[in-house]
């Protein structure tokens, strides 16, 4: 077993073998595939042009996590579902010629990108050209991949979107909020990847949906009990 199934959650999907890695990511052996979600890269460069001080390098380190995890999986095809992009970046901002660097350092991996809202066309246009883009949904395997979820008639739907994230309450007064995978019957939402994305919580089926929350250092299956039941009477 590689250093990195050791530190992710094996667990079954539609008759397939998944790995759930705490770094926010997925990977499917069979199709050798790594899969990631709402990277939201150059967000910190369109804070700054608002006026709004962030500290630089954010996303060229979110960036190289995302790669090491491609070498660590031992990834052969790399797809990110979505929001790759925060907004339209110009082509001065330090993180595109960081992409082109790890892309050349990786001459043997496939990127693509299945778009989302925040993939504008322009942004497209910018970006590295090695990097394939899908315009709504793909087809792999068993999977459909898409950006927003929903039920799809020809398979089972990975997607993100929603940087789902939830509160595991285990006493009326101890509690921890992360980022979790949330698979429910017709699809899954893997967790936003980018470090300066936020979480939304969810409003999980708590007789039908799986929950697995993404720590520091493991994944966990958690069970989900609504935040009401602590309530006192």
């Amino acid at each position: 077993m590689s250093s990195f199934e050791s530190r992710s959650l094996q667990i079954c999907c539609h008759e397939e073998v998944l790995f759930l890695h705490p770094g926010r990511v997925m990977y499917w052996p069979a199709g050798k595939t790594l899969f990631a979600a709402d990277v939201h890269a150059g967000k910190e460069h369109v804070f700054a042009r608002s006026g709004i001080a962030i500290p630089g390098g954010v996303s060229e380190h979110v960036l190289q996590l995302l790669f090491e995890l491609c070498d660590e999986s031992g990834a052969e095809h790399l797809v990110v579902l979505g929001d790759f992009v925060h907004s339209t970046p110009t082509s001065s901002e330090s993180w595109l010629f960081a992409l082109s660097a790890l892309l050349d350092e990786r001459p043997a991996l496939d990127m693509r990108i299945i778009t989302g809202n925040h993939d504008t066309l322009r942004a497209q246009e910018t970006i590295d050209r090695r990097i394939r883009w899908t315009r709504e949904s793909e087809i792999l395997g068993p999977f459909v991949l898409r950006h927003a979820p929903g039920h799809d008639e020809r398979g089972y739907l990975l997607s993100g979107h929603l940087h789902p994230a939830w509160r595991f309450s285990p006493g009326r007064r101890q509690g921890i909020r992360a980022p979790v995978f949330w698979f429910r019957q017709h699809y899954a939402v893997l967790p936003a990847f980018g470090s300066f994305t936020g979480g939304m919580l969810i409003e999980p089926d708590e007789n039908q949906d799986r929950l697995y929350m993404a720590g520091d250092d493991c994944v966990i299956q958690v069970p989900i009990t609504p935040a009401r039941r602590y309530r006192k009477r």
